[in-house]
């Protein structure tokens, strides 16, 4: 069972939304989260908590983009497929209007 102190990030072991630990008392563990705006408060038993870690690279270490995202970089660009979403006919959609300054 893992030691929880105040700040620690901690999602239910069934699975959740991340929680903020607010306090400790023997095997009870006060959370609070956010979902939509509103803000829950809840003591859950310690057995179903466990401490959430953020790992960097856990899927495909090495296999990401070498451009890191730049949607205008990297990468071979295939001219072949036209850019754009395509319309209820298959064409590409192009633009009919223009905002007014």
């Amino acid at each position: 069972m893992a030691d929880f102190a105040i700040g620690d990030i901690v999602v239910l072991t069934a699975g959740s939304m991340r929680m903020g630990v607010e306090a400790v008392d023997g095997d009870a563990v006060s959370c609070v989260w956010c979902h939509e705006g509103q803000i829950g408060r809840d003591t859950f038993n310690a057995v179903l908590l466990k401490k959430w870690e953020f790992r960097e690279d856990d899927r495909g270490a090495g296999k990401g983009k070498p451009y890191r995202g730049d949607r205008d970089g990297g990468g071979a660009r295939t001219d072949d497929k036209p850019r754009g979403k395509p319309g209820w006919d298959g064409k590409p959609r192009e633009k009919k209007y223009f905002r007014k300054d």
